[in-house]
């Protein structure tokens, strides 16, 4: 038998046809399968076993080529005549980790080859996936089924496959997935015990959560469980602050983050645009849990480990630390607020009141900007390093000050509430070297969302140049150097070097010159006029991806405006 298999894999692996029949090749890797866990079984069983579930699966991922008609008629064989899928899913509590595993993703395999084919869910996995997700405590098996169900949903939303196959399976498991949650995420905060005896249960729920949240844009309506993140968002921000194991609490702050964000899926899926599944009430339902919390005192329960490397955790007294962890509960804040503020009418009192706690907590936790009084500066310090997560945090904190502005208050009172949009376009800039091609990038990327942000900034900008001069001159003093120059950066047209007689040697002197005073001022406007060149540039010659009339014609609105002021 041993023999039999290594035959079939290294042909397997040389994309040969072995010299056995695709039964005989069949009956060699289920007797392998049930060899193992039997009275008498020994250390060689387990590893004919994990080289039968390795072929499986290779089987079942080469099946669909039409090149390998060998191993789609042993799959077929083993699907058929030996109900293989019954022999791995006994193995789903087995002792063997890596047996357990394999059979888990072996299993997956066959069960994606069979909804692609007949597009059925299999029936021996089905039951095995409904008793441990409906009675199970958390161990090896639920673990095993939690892994091999969201492995054939990530699948099969990676593989873009039909919205039918993906409601089909989500139906299939609905109400078990919602009860499974209800037990692990209770209402009821007395019995509360998320990753206390079982963390890797716990992650791996979550994991499902996620993809279950990703999936609203390739499910039709009706299935209750892609909601379940929101509906249970109270239970995980329990998770966040209450939950033993740290890795526990920083999961369930990662995945309420990407509900938030409606990013749920992004490090698997590779998408950068919002989740369409959830809608107004459900991030609603997540803000109400989030500021609900805020107003109990949540965010000084949260537990912030050092900083992790790949040789350890850092040991530098006064340093900030998990920045992951911090990113991530920021944003549920930041967004939750926004929310709150803009679309359920929340005072601003209480608004101003919880960014207040954040910047307290974050201050805490290790993030100081230098001038220690200015809350502006604490949110670029955390998110410098994360483009995507910079402008998510700008953009909200500029919708929370658009909505709670007061324009009788005197400039500067924005920064109180460490909001003021001023600011932190000022330290944007400042964190990417005023170098306007990096700006480029981030309007042509699709991972950020930071066209949507700069407009919305400019637009406002252009109604209060002075709330910039004056946000120029307290970064200035703030610790940046305070002589100005004078320098007037505006004094040729925005037409092509050739056209106006400017040198690129002779204009790139010149913007060093007015950037070289350490003038925030100064610094902005060259960094803003050569952005508006490029651009013009680029849409004169066509090679610029999307319309970019209204944005240059605010960009010339608003260097004029900073100019004359």
């Amino acid at each position: 038998m041993a023999a039999a298999l290594v035959e079939v894999y290294e042909c397997c692996a040389d994309d040969a046809r072995p010299s056995q029949t695709a039964e005989e090749a069949a009956r060699a890797i289920v007797g392998a399968v049930r060899a193992y866990g039997t009275a008498g079984s020994h250390g060689n069983d387990a590893d004919a076993a994990c080289l039968a579930l390795t072929l499986i699966g290779r089987m079942a991922a080469r099946a669909t080529d039409a090149a390998a008609q060998f191993y789609r008629d042993a799959l077929e064989v083993l699907l058929r005549d030996w109900d293989v899928v019954s022999e791995m899913a006994a193995k789903f509590g087995c002792e063997d980790e890596i047996v357990r595993h394999l059979a888990a993703k072996s299993t997956s395999a066959c069960v994606l080859y069979r909804l692609q084919v007949s597009g059925a869910v299999c029936p021996a996995w089905r039951r095995t996936c409904l008793r441990a997700l409906l009675g199970s405590p958390a161990g090896p098996e639920l673990d095993a089924v939690l892994w091999s169900l969201t492995g054939v949903l990530r699948k099969l939303l990676q593989d873009n496959r039909q919205a039918e196959l993906v409601t089909m399976l989500l139906l299939a498991f609905d109400t078990s997935v919602s009860a499974l949650a209800s037990r692990f995420l209770p209402a009821d905060r007395s019995r509360f015990d998320i990753g206390g005896g079982a963390p890797d249960t716990s992650r791996l729920l979550m994991d499902l959560l996620e993809l279950l949240t990703a999936s609203g844009s390739a499910a039709s309506a009706g299935v209750r469980s892609l909601k379940l993140t929101y509906v249970h968002a109270a239970a995980l921000m329990d998770a966040v602050s209450r939950a033993p194991h740290y890795f526990v609490s920083k999961r369930a702050a990662l995945l309420l983050k990407r509900a938030a964000l409606r990013k749920a899926g992004e490090d698997w899926l590779g998408e950068s645009g919002e989740n369409v599944a959830s809608d107004g009430s459900d991030v609603g339902a997540l803000a109400g849990a989030v500021t609900d919390a805020l107003a109990a005192g949540w965010l000084p329960s949260v537990r912030v480990e050092s900083a992790q490397f790949f040789g350890g955790t850092s040991g530098a007294e006064g340093g900030a630390g998990d920045a992951v962890m911090l990113r991530a509960v920021s944003l549920l804040v930041i967004k939750s607020v926004q929310h709150c503020v803009v679309y359920a009418a929340a005072g601003a009192a209480e608004a101003r009141g919880h960014l207040r706690s954040l910047w307290r907590f974050l201050r805490e936790k290790g993030v100081r900007p230098t001038d220690a009084d200015h809350d502006c500066g604490v949110l670029p310090l955390l998110f410098g390093e994360q483009d995507d997560d910079m402008m998510e945090a700008a953009k909200a904190a500029l919708l929370i000050f658009l909505r709670l502005r007061d324009d009788s208050a005197p400039v500067g009172t924005a920064c109180v509430a460490g909001c003021n949009p001023h600011c932190h376009f000022l330290f944007l800039l400042d964190g990417v070297s005023a170098d306007h091609r990096i700006l480029l990038d981030f309007l042509i990327s699709t991972e950020t969302c930071f066209l949507d942000y700069l407009v919305r900034y400019l637009r406002y900008l252009r109604t209060d140049p002075r709330g910039f001069t004056a946000s120029c001159r307290r970064l200035d003093a703030g610790g940046r150097s305070a002589s100005v120059s004078g320098v007037r950066l505006v004094d040729y047209d925005d037409s092509d070097e050739e056209a106006s007689g400017t040198s690129p040697d002779r204009e790139r002197s010149r913007s060093e010159a007015a950037t070289s005073s350490g003038d925030a001022l100064g610094r902005a406007l060259a960094c803003l006029v050569r952005l508006h060149r490029l651009l013009a540039r680029l849409r004169d010659k066509k090679l610029f991806p999307y319309k970019a009339d209204s944005l240059l014609k605010l960009l010339t609105q608003v260097i004029q405006l900073l100019n004359a002021d």
